[in-house]
């Protein structure tokens, strides 16, 4: 009986330690990092990946020192099934037990994209692909999508004037297919909706929203405006000088319609060819009124400059030379002495 007793309670004393050792190390593997070193990895987990290779990932990057412990641990945890896919930034300070949170409920990381103010739908499309978001056709196939445009409430042909300008954060997806180019456009156009809640709200504007033609006018006008000038306080202005153009039945003359009628097979020089060409629609030398739609998608400023032009007697203007100003006249004559000192200006710089 003694013997028998001496046996258990070896047995028990040999469980308690080997339970505490193993308590003991599966406390300090989860709360100690690999390195002291504040260092950050960016390390990529494949969507349908096996804890085993997340583990492995985890161990080639030296992120943890054992993957079959970290495998343990996730299990413990009972959060191996909810291990998220997509491309993380790591670091090498961090502990097992914070690598394994970040892993389940942190978010992976988004990269900015930005679209500057200005460009027509195909430079932006370019602009997504060059930075591996979605291919430059299925970018265009979605702006075109007419069951796509209806359900976001576009009545146009395309979604030319609603890519709003504006830096976004997007996850960088593992290939580009057509529905990363839809969850692009997508979120686009919800922010051209963001950005624009309160203008459609007043019930000074709302009629405008609601109008087909006459939101596609104000979006038309907006984007000349703001391919017309950067200066925000001559946006107005600008728009103004367009709206007495038209209340007097004079063309408009804007080169940047006429480089948009020319699309892509546009080379950086506008030549007297291009000007004279009546069979290009947005040919605003050739055509009168406004273009048949916007040039680019414009930013709230040169919308809301559109909504509420300047009431004044400008009916030209062109650039100073120097600087993004431009010079404003009410006649011809003055207009010229204009231009003469902005080809004056530019001799200058040479």
């Amino acid at each position: 009986m003694k013997t028998r007793t001496k046996i258990l309670l070896l047995f028990f004393l040999i469980l308690c330690l080997g339970t505490g050792s193993f308590a003991y190390h599966a406390y300090t593997f989860i709360n100690t990092p690999v390195s002291k070193n504040s260092q950050f990895v960016t390390l990529e987990i494949p969507a349908g990946s096996s804890l085993q290779h997340i583990c492995q990932l985890l161990a080639d990057n030296k992120l943890i020192t054992d993957p079959f412990k970290f495998k343990i641990y996730a299990k413990c945890k009972n959060t191996a099934t909810h291990i998220q896919a997509g491309t993380f930034l790591f670091n090498l300070s961090w502990t097992p037990q914070k690598i394994l949170d970040e892993l389940v409920s942190g978010s992976t990381i988004l990269y900015k994209i930005t679209i500057r103010e200005g460009l027509p739908w195909w430079e932006v499309a370019k602009l997504f692909e060059k930075d591996g978001y979605c291919k430059a056709t299925d970018f265009k196939e979605v702006i075109y999508d007419k069951e796509f445009l209806n359900k976001k409430g576009i009545p146009f042909a395309n979604a030319e004037g609603y890519l709003y300008p504006e830096t976004y954060r997007f996850h960088k997806p593992k290939e580009m297919t057509k529905e990363t180019a839809y969850k692009v456009v997508n979120k686009i156009i919800d922010t051209f909706f963001e950005k624009t809640k309160a203008l459609r709200e007043n019930e000074e504007y709302n009629k405008i929203f609601q109008d087909p033609q006459k939101l596609n006018e104000l979006l038309t006008l907006a984007s000349i405006v703001e391919k017309e000038t950067r200066v925000m306080e001559e946006r107005p202005i600008v728009a103004g000088v367009y709206i007495n153009r038209l209340n007097r039945n004079m063309i408009l003359q804007a080169d940047p319609t006429v480089i948009y009628g020319l699309g892509q097979n546009y080379k950086g020089q506008l030549l007297r060819k291009h000007l004279d060409d009546p069979k290009n629609p947005y040919n605003t030398y050739q055509h009168p009124g406004l273009p048949p739609s916007p040039i680019c998608s414009p930013s709230l400023s040169a919308i809301k400059a559109s909504l509420a032009p300047q009431e004044h007697e400008y009916i030209f203007f062109v650039a100073k030379g120097i600087g993004a100003s431009h010079v404003f006249s009410t006649n011809l004559q003055d207009h010229n002495k204009a231009v003469q000192e902005y080809r004056n200006n530019l001799k200058r710089k040479q």
